[in-house]
């Protein structure tokens, strides 16, 4: 049967307004922007600048790219989680591995990170994050996707298999051309996205004909 999240530490006195899971962790987005983080935390995914489990919630640490910043979106999967403020940029924390976190490096971090936006990121604002098996996408106010991370099967999907420590765009030629995203979500080895007219794209792996393209290549 349910059981209430412990509020008597660092939630006394916090609205929640968002959470989400990942693979044994979850985590929280306070009414004022603040994130908290409760479970496993082997690789610092917790956030906060240990690598200690927590069986009640903590703060993700504020005190270096968070300092003075308003969170407004969560994303948790796997051993990551990323979040945008308000001002539509980035930061991420945990597992690095494969690049997911997107500063550049493939040192995994206890506490955020801000994703690298001297690149493709460049002047872009922000408005959805999503995190998935080893990456990170995003979409920006112009309705442009943005993938970094594990490229395997091609799911950044950018019309390459090499795998990014920094953002890339996703090919906006082809089918996507002259299409404004408005969601994008992540499976296990693939991406999808809606476009403002309702119609639906993916790439990426496709043996079970996930991409729904007729084919399964």
């Amino acid at each position: 049967t349910p059981v209430e999240v412990d509020a008597d530490g660092v939630l006394a006195n916090k609205v929640l307004s968002q959470i989400a899971a990942g693979d044994g962790y979850t985590c929280a987005l306070d009414s004022e922007g603040k994130a908290y983080c409760w479970g496993k935390n082997s690789i610092g995914q917790l956030g906060n600048g240990s690598t200690d489990d927590s069986s009640v919630p903590v703060a993700v640490t504020t005190s270096g790219v968070l300092a003075g910043k308003t969170l407004s979106q969560l994303a948790v999967d796997g051993d990551h989680a990323c979040a945008l403020d308000t001002e539509g940029k980035a930061y991420c924390w945990g597992s690095n591995s494969f690049g997911q976190l997107g500063n550049g490096s493939t040192t995994s971090s206890q506490v955020p990170v801000a994703v690298d936006a001297s690149g493709v990121l460049a002047g872009k604002t922000l408005q959805q994050i999503v995190t998935a098996y080893n990456r990170s996408c995003a979409l920006d106010s112009e309705g442009k996707a943005y993938c970094w991370g594990d490229n395997t099967y091609g799911k950044l999907g950018d019309g390459t298999t090499t795998t990014s420590n920094v953002p890339v765009a996703v090919k906006a030629d082809g089918v996507l051309s002259g299409k404004t995203l408005t969601q994008i979500v992540g499976g296990s080895d693939y991406t999808c996205a809606l476009d403002s007219d309702g119609k639906a794209y993916c790439w990426g792996y496709n043996s079970y004909g996930q991409l729904g393209d007729g084919t399964t290549t």
